[in-house]
């Protein structure tokens, strides 16, 4: 209840007070009615200006958001993303300095994976082969030319030197290299299922942060020249020169003791004179033979023999042949004999070149059958087509242990029986020579006491030589 007094005077009554009292309870309504509306309204108040304050946050982080989502895809390697980079306000900026940071790295690594690849591309075209070891003296490349010289597979990668190639003086080499600031050179050679020799050279990796911190655990490359083939031609070169100067020393020698003893006296004396005379002319002719034998397989293995094929009948020329040797074989007591086809067999030969052939073949049949010996010239044609001539004696055979090498230069299989009769150890040689020339195959068959067959076959008319030499 809320109460008022007043005091009041009238005449009649004196003093007077006057009192209401008036209850509380509409006002205490209002009151709470005007309350509640009043936080209705602040609580509205407040949400709203959350809810702006929400919108106008993302408004203003979305932007910086987007930055955030694309810097992460990038650093993730995905640089094809795009920031978004529109204004002229801070977030834009930012978005078009990612985007050309971006582009730039998607450029260069671009550039990096081309060099990449044409680095790969040159390393597996290259003859040499190429090894490189990290710091932990573990293989991280091998090409594909050391693979094939080294039977290595591409499992090796991550694999210790030692443990693929198993090889002391590589290692050696790559553990000086790796304590030298030199490169080292070494020749090595492998065994296995390819022996080869190979000259390696191993250095330092160059490394800018390796230097940088001066550590001394850099990586090795290592370069693989293979001079299998170089070595065996220099031993074929010292082994000619050492064999032509002993065969050139031989009838050089002969002449010179003769035409001393001649100068000395000996011409007085005709008997003793024509001696060494015969000495003197036999010897020039056996050095003229072994010069004019000399150049043949020179010019034949520089490529400047001119063989002119020609389709033409072999028989005449194994005739001719034949006909010019028959006088040596009667003077040798050995009986020449020759058959041949019916008719004419065709061949795509080079005429002097065959004669040559022949000679040497049939030269060589009746110098080593020895006496009472029979030589037989075959000529028949081939089953599948293409000719065949064979030189056949009876005379005391080849070894097997010679067959293989018979045909190399001044390979003898009596060397010294070979000198008597005038030899001078290159006829074989240039035959094989001139028969592959002329786009045929010979081969030798031989029994101890049975006699040698020489086979030459000669490719059917229809195939084309596939070279002439000149």
């Amino acid at each position: 209840m809320i109460y008022a007094a007043r005091r009041h005077a009238t005449p009649e009554h004196g003093v007077a007070v006057v009192r209401i009292a008036l209850p509380l309870t509409g006002i205490d309504d209002a009151l709470g009615r005007a309350r509640l509306f009043l936080l209705v309204g602040v609580a509205v108040a407040i949400a709203a200006a959350v809810a702006m304050a929400a919108f106008g946050t993302h408004l203003l982080t979305r932007p910086v958001r987007s930055l955030t989502e694309a810097a992460l895809a990038m650093a993730g390697g995905n640089l094809a993303v795009h920031a978004p980079a529109q204004g002229t306000d801070e977030t834009a900026q930012l978005g078009r300095a990612l985007n050309r940071l971006s582009s730039e790295l998607l450029s260069a690594i671009e550039e990096l994976r081309d060099e990449r690849d044409l680095l790969a591309s040159i390393l597996d075209g290259m003859n040499e082969g190429v090894l490189v070891t990290d710091g932990d003296a573990r293989i991280v490349l091998a090409n594909r030319a050391l693979r094939g010289m080294t039977l290595v597979g591409e499992g090796s990668l991550g694999k210790s030197v030692i443990e693929v190639i198993r090889n002391a003086s590589l290692q050696e080499a790559l553990d000086r290299a790796d304590t030298s600031s030199e490169a080292i050179v070494r020749e090595v050679e492998l065994s296995g299922l390819m022996p080869r020799k190979l000259l390696v050279r191993v250095s330092k990796l160059p490394s800018r942060k390796d230097r940088d911190r001066g550590a001394n655990d850099r990586g090795l490359i290592a370069v693989f020249h293979d001079v299998t083939d170089l070595r065996r031609l220099e031993t074929i070169r010292t082994d000619f020169v050492a064999n032509v100067s002993h065969e050139l020393r031989t009838p050089v020698t002969a002449i010179s003791t003769a035409a001393e003893t001649l100068l000395a006296g000996a011409l007085g004396e005709p008997e003793e004179a024509a001696e060494f005379v015969d000495v003197i002319d036999r010897h020039a002719k056996r050095l003229r033979q072994l010069v004019d034998d000399l150049l043949d397989l020179s010019k034949i293995e520089s490529k400047n023999y001119r063989l002119v094929l020609v389709e033409q009948d072999v028989i005449p020329v194994v005739g001719h042949v034949a006909r010019l040797l028959d006088e040596a074989a009667k003077r040798r007591r050995v009986e020449l004999r020759i058959e041949r086809a019916e008719g004419p067999l065709p061949a795509r030969v080079d005429r002097r070149a065959m004669e040559q052939v022949l000679m040497n073949l049939l030269d060589n049949a009746t110098k080593y059958a020895g006496e009472g010996a029979h030589v037989t010239v075959s000529a028949q044609a081939r089953a599948g087509g293409g000719v065949e001539i064979r030189v056949i004696d009876d005379g005391p055979g080849i070894s097997p242990q010679h067959l293989g090498r018979i045909f190399e230069r001044f390979y003898r299989v009596d060397a010294g029986r070979s000198r008597d009769l005038g030899g001078t150890g290159l006829g074989l040689s240039i035959v094989k020579h001139l028969v592959e020339l002329m786009n045929g195959t010979i081969d030798v068959e031989s029994t101890l006491g049975k006699g040698s067959t020489f086979t030459v076959r000669l490719p059917p008319t229809g195939e084309r030589a596939s070279r002439d030499r000149g």
